[in-house]
């Protein structure tokens, strides 16, 4: 037997935090309609097997977390839940990640990426297929980190209505109404705390906006409060990420909406807030998602952004040479 420490000061933190979740979401709630909950099985007590099992994804996981289900299994014996471990395991090789899948988050968080940093251009055709991938599993509802989740989030809704949106698709920002009450947004229902990235990327989302549309209106007035009361008090920091320079992403985005915002200097910009490969996830345990955060890109966008460089300065000395050789200082003009 392993003499676990349980009573721990460090575990009493975490035990206090799951007293306040479940005071969010009850314990009959979560045994009736999908909640996140489902993601932290192997953290709750007195669970009802057979009531939750009908809350199972369609992939036989509880909401796409390899342990939640690995616990469920352990409990209950369900095939699906075998079959869904068994298929992760030989997947990746006798290991399993964080979570899986995580199809529409890594698909748009490398879009994301790749036109901030400037180079979106050489990768037009796969933007184009996910963009097309992830307007196939849009709903009214909103999106979660995976399609066809039952759970859906913020974050990854306010991520993908902008890129939608400005790649051309329909979406009403009508679908934000699912994560407001009272005036306030929430990134989950039942949530315990806020995240910084799900307002910053509301925020950004807000900004994707027509005249009318009163609900991005109230998400721009919420997240932007919230951001500079957290950049106020130095607290511009994330549970979900260890990013480079989360500070500087968020001030550029309030100090320079998408309207008055130049991509050249937004991809000279982010260039030194991107970590490359050093950017870390945090989750059940902590990883790296190297469709989003690589060095490859990283060095692709400053080889182009030193080549365009080049090219404008010498557009720039042929046109001095144009103006000199034409004599226009004779005629006025500066």
């Amino acid at each position: 037997d392993i003499d676990f420490p349980y009573d721990h000061h460090a575990l009493k933190g975490i035990y206090a935090n799951r007293e306040v979740k479940l005071k969010r979401i009850p314990k009959d709630m979560m045994h009736m309609i999908p909640t996140s909950i489902l993601h932290t099985l192997e953290g709750m007590p007195e669970l009802d097997w057979q009531r939750l099992l009908k809350l199972q994804s369609s992939d036989g996981s509880f909401l796409y977390s390899p342990s939640s289900t690995a616990f469920a299994l352990m409990q209950t014996g369900d095939k699906k839940c075998f079959d869904y471990i068994d298929r992760i395991v030989n997947k990746f090789n006798g290991g399993v990640p964080n979570v899986y899948p995580v199809d529409l988050f890594e698909h748009l968080w490398a879009v994301d990426r790749l036109e901030r940093l400037g180079i979106s251009r050489y990768f037009q055709r796969e933007i184009d297929q996910i963009m097309d991938y992830v307007n196939r599993y849009w709903t009214e509802e909103g999106i979660s980190w995976a399609r066809n989740s039952t759970v859906k989030d913020v974050d990854d809704t306010a991520m993908a209505f902008r890129l939608l949106r400005l790649h051309g698709y329909n979406v009403s920002p009508s679908v934000l109404k699912n994560f407001e009450k009272d005036g306030e947004f929430f990134c989950f229902v039942g949530q315990s705390t806020q995240a910084v990235t799900g307002m910053y990327n509301l925020n950004r989302a807000s900004q994707i906006s027509f005249p009318g549309e009163e609900i991005l209106q109230c998400a721009r007035s919420f997240s932007y409060d919230f951001l500079r009361e957290k950049e106020d008090r130095g607290t511009l920091h994330e549970k979900w990420i260890i990013a480079k320079d989360l500070p500087g992403e968020v001030q550029y985005s309030l100090n320079f909406p998408w309207y008055a915002s130049l991509p050249r200097v937004e991809a000279r910009t982010y260039l030194d807030q991107y970590g490359g490969s050093n950017d870390i996830w945090i989750g059940k345990t902590l990883y790296r998602m190297p469709l989003v955060n690589n060095n490859t890109y990283l060095e692709l966008a400053r080889q182009d952004f030193n080549r365009c460089q080049v090219i404008h300065q010498l557009e720039w000395h042929g046109l001095q040479k144009w103006f000199i050789e034409n004599g226009l200082d004779d005629f006025g003009v500066e």
